[in-house]
């Protein structure tokens, strides 16, 4: 053992036990130590030029550590890289072995797909295939030949329509025209009166002017007659023309008026299709309970007849059982997505507008079933949701269970009172109770708005379908309301049981409370608000209403555009007629002008002999003609007037019945036009039909090619398979090796890290001892200058009861000091305060002087050992080295 560690040894004795003996046949107290001798400080400066030998080792080690630490690091991060790039493309090559699979499986039901067709390709098959075709072909050549016939019929029909009404344009005309004959009769006969009032006195004169006047008008009148059918020909030409134009501008009126039409019933079908969207959009969980009319009629059967008081067995119950299960097999709870995202954990959640919303949607399921059973619907208020909620609570409060006691009358009548509704009967008056879910679960509910509104409707399921009473049914559907409004509202209750119908442990139970309030019921109006609460989600009665308003606007879309594609037809028509009319009008004016001159000439000559009869007139006037002829005249005027009128009769009758077979003819019209339409769609759904049967017959003369065609794709996605599989394990291989290099790596890294860590700590141990001993240098120097030096020259002293010439003591008693390592000289004592003092000024110097040996201190005896000893018992108290003493010893 070196004298710097005994040195240590020794300090870190003083500090236990107060005194050491530092020398054979010496003793020392804990206030005084010994100065080194000079051999040992000879020793100690060869001790630290080995010990700076070895710190500059130590960072040379620390240095090579570093660096292979950095490279071996460097290449098991390269090695990292080259793994997970190997990894991931042998992911890549998975996944194309994958797809390979897919494409493989697919092949090989393309392949079962084409062996079936194959399989059914038969002779016979084929055979009956072209038969089919060639029998629809037959029966569309029959819809083709229906169709131009139809069409023939329509343009027949249109012809008649067409000569229906320039018939009835003639007889009107002719009707006018006797209606002026008639007016121009009757102003003969006045003036003939006018006449026989005033006599004729030149008879002959007269009847020879008149003679002459009747020739001059027969000219005239045959003047006029050309001239009036001159004038009837144009007006004629003028009225076709008129009749082409109005014609044309009805036509373009009608093209117009169809085009607008279309627009509308083409816009209406969208508007109806957008309301349809918009309304199935808000409708959220549209399902309804479908009873079905044999479960209405077995049920009014079943109350008609008592069911109640039968056996199961009698033929109405067993009606009314088999009805149930039909019911039941037909109505089972769909789901709605948007419910399932309203989260429902606690009563805290089950607010008040959720549980609107389930009233709302209990009373549209009861209220489909009351329309089906024929009752009046339920009405949703803020009292009924209130006195639903209140019994579910007095339920929680009484922690009921229903299997045991049934309904809880009490609570029932005490929300009945709470909420101003009669509550004087001990029974049930208001309540459809049922068990609506059941957990295990004690904590949060874990619910959705989904899951309450399965409970309602599987409560009402229960209600109706049970099979084993029908009194909820009954009262569900309001048979004993007597047909008057119930308020309606539905809760759910919340009870933790225990051992409930069997089931051990405790469960958290769920029940329906469905109430109906009669108005006649309610004692305090305060108390029960019924004020209806209206439901935003259109019904299914809407829906329906929807899709038959879109089906209407759709056929009156497609009859709208037929009618646009009729009407754009008939206007090229009417625009080439009304151009043939113009031509024909033209002629008509020119004849008419040359008529007219004609009439002109003819009026000129009656316009003489109109004077001269008129001067006869005067002459007969003047002569007082005779009476009787005067009567004559005005008979004959009479006589004139009466076939006047005669005439006029005959052509109005022609005129009506040209009215009506115009009408007749319309309507064949109309007639011929739906046969047309009829046929035509017989015509196209028969393309159709050749269309499907010649594909059919396509696919089983190529069945044999699909089918090789499918077993070469076979082939192809197997052999792609095998390679991509192949591919994929090869390069599965190269990642699992990569792998391993990098594993192999990592570790040589981590191994040359771990010696990196050794080094340092090697050379901050070392690095540490320097310290130390730079320290006791620095004692050792100070104590020389300042300390005094006490020497013991007795034998010995047992002022401390030790026995100096005892030399058993060893390392074993650590109060001892080893008699190799210090003289048996007499040594200088130096006081701890004295060697504190001197080394906390040494060791607030900006830096620790280093030296590779002990300063000479020219003492030759064992008190300088002593001394060193006591300054390092004042160093440990700051530095700590118990430790360092530990280690040293073992």
């Amino acid at each position: 053992m070196s004298n710097k560690s005994n040195l240590t040894v020794l300090s870190t004795t003083l500090a236990a036990t107060g005194a050491v003996v530092v020398g054979a046949g010496t003793t020392a107290h804990a206030d005084t130590v010994k100065a080194p001798a000079p051999e040992q400080v000879q020793t100690v400066k060869a001790q630290n030029q080995k010990l700076d030998d070895d710190i500059n080792q130590a960072q040379s080690d620390v240095d090579n550590a570093q660096k292979n630490a950095d490279q071996t690091q460097n290449a098991a991060n390269n090695a990292k890289q080259t793994a997970d790039d190997s990894q991931n493309k042998a992911d890549a090559a998975a996944d194309h072995a994958n797809q390979a699979q897919d494409d493989l499986n697919d092949a090989e039901s393309n392949e079962q797909a084409a062996q079936d067709k194959a399989d059914h390709a038969t002779d016979d098959a084929i055979n009956q295939a072209q038969n089919d075709v060639n029998d629809q072909k037959k029966q569309n050549d029959q819809a083709n030949q229906d169709v131009e016939d139809a069409q023939n019929n329509v343009n027949h029909a249109q012809d008649n329509v067409n000569n229906a009404k320039s018939n009835v344009n003639q007889a009107q005309n002719d009707a006018n025209q006797a209606d002026d004959a008639v007016s121009k009769a009757q102003d003969n006969v006045n003036d003939a009166q006018a006449d026989l009032d005033k006599g004729n006195h030149a008879q002959a004169d007269l009847d020879q002017a008149q003679d002459d006047l009747n020739h001059a008008q027969d000219n005239a009148s045959k003047a006029q007659a050309g001239a009036n059918q001159a004038d009837q020909a144009q007006n004629d030409a003028a009225q076709k023309a008129n009749d082409a134009k109005q014609h044309a501008d009805d036509a373009a009126k009608a093209q117009n008026d169809a085009q607008h039409k279309a627009d509308a019933a083409n816009k209406a079908q969208d508007d109806a299709q957008k309301a349809l969207d918009d309304a199935k959009s808000h409708q959220g969980n549209g399902q309804l309970i479908k009873l079905g009319n044999e479960y209405v009629n077995a049920l009014k059967d079943y109350n008609e007849h008592q069911g109640y008081n039968k056996d199961s067995s009698d033929p109405i119950v067993q009606r009314l059982i088999k009805a149930s299960i039909a019911l039941n097999e037909h109505n089972k709870f769909q789901s709605n997505a948007a419910d399932k995202t309203i989260k429902i954990n606690g009563r805290q959640d089950l607010t008040p507008e959720l549980l609107s919303q389930l009233s709302l949607y209990a009373a549209r399921l009861i209220d489909a079933m009351r329309d089906e059973f024929g009752s009046n619907h339920v009405t949703v208020t803020n009292g009924g949701i209130k006195f639903a909620s209140d019994i579910a609570r007095e339920y929680e409060d009484d922690n009921w269970d229903m299997s045991v006691g049934g309904h809880d009358v009490p609570a029932i009548n005490r929300a009945a009172a709470d909420n101003g509704l009669a509550d004087e009967a001990k029974l049930n008056m208001y309540e459809d109770m049922a068990s609506a879910y059941g957990s295990y679960n004690l904590g949060d509910w874990n619910l959705t708005l989904d899951d309450f509104k399965e409970m309602i409707f599987n409560s009402l399921m229960t209600f109706m379908a049970n099979c084993d009473e029908w009194d909820h049914a009954n009262s569900i559907l309001g048979y004993l309301s007597e047909d008057s409004d119930q308020y309606f509202g539905v809760s759910i209750d919340d009870i933790v049981l225990e051992n409930s119908q069997g089931v051990p442990g405790k469960t958290r139970d769920f029940h329906s409370h469905f109430v109906f309030v009669d108005p006649t019921m309610i004692r305090d109006t305060s108390k029960f608000d019924t004020t209806p609460i209206k439901s935003n989600v259109p019904s299914q009665s809407t829906i329906d209403q929807l899709e038959n308003d879109l089906k209407t606007k759709q056929a009156d879309a497609n009859a709208a555009n037929q009618a646009l594609a009729t009407a754009k037809t008939n206007n090229a028509k009417a625009q080439a007629a009304l151009n043939a009319a113009n031509a024909a009008l033209n002629a008509a004016k020119a004849n008419q002008a040359k008529a007219h001159a004609n009439l002109t000439q003819a009026q000129a000559a009656v316009k003489d002999a109109k004077a001269a009869v008129t001067a006869a007139q005067h002459a007969l006037d003047e002569a007082n003609a005779n009476h009787a002829a005067k009567q004559k005249a005005l008979d004959d005027a009479k006589a004139k007037l009466a076939d006047a009128k005669a005439n006029q009769a005959q052509k109005h009758t022609i005129l009506n019945d040209a009215n009506a077979k115009l009408a007749n003819a319309n309507k064949a019209l109309a007639d011929a036009q739906a046969k047309l339409a009829a046929v035509q769609a017989v015509l196209a759904a028969g393309q159709q039909a050749l269309a499907d049967k010649e594909a059919k017959l396509n696919d089983l003369k190529n069945a044999d090619k699909a089918l090789a065609d499918a077993k070469a794709a076979v082939e192809a996605a197997q052999k792609a398979y095998d390679d991509a599989k192949t591919a994929a394990n090869q390069a599965q291989i190269e990642a699992d090796g990569d792998q391993v290099v990098y594993e192999h790596l990592q570790a040589l890294a981590d191994k040359a890290a771990k010696a990196l860590a050794d080094a340092k700590a090697r050379l901050a141990q070392l690095e540490h001892q320097r310290d130390i001993n730079d320290a006791i240098d620095d004692v050792d120097n100070g104590s020389k200058d300042n300390h005094d030096v006490n020497t013991n020259h007795n034998g010995s002293n047992t002022s401390n009861g030790i026995n100096s010439s005892d030399t058993s003591n060893t390392w074993d008693d650590p109060t001892v000091l080893n008699n190799s390592a210090m003289s048996n000289d007499s040594s200088k004592i130096v006081t701890p305060a004295m060697v504190a003092a001197r080394a906390m000024s040494n060791r607030s110097r900006s830096q620790v002087v280093k030296a590779s040996i002990l300063p000479q201190t020219g003492e030759t005896n064992n008190n300088e050992g002593s001394m060193i000893g006591l300054a390092l018992l004042s160093l440990l108290g700051a530095f700590g080295l118990a430790k360092t003493r530990r280690r040293r010893m073992h």
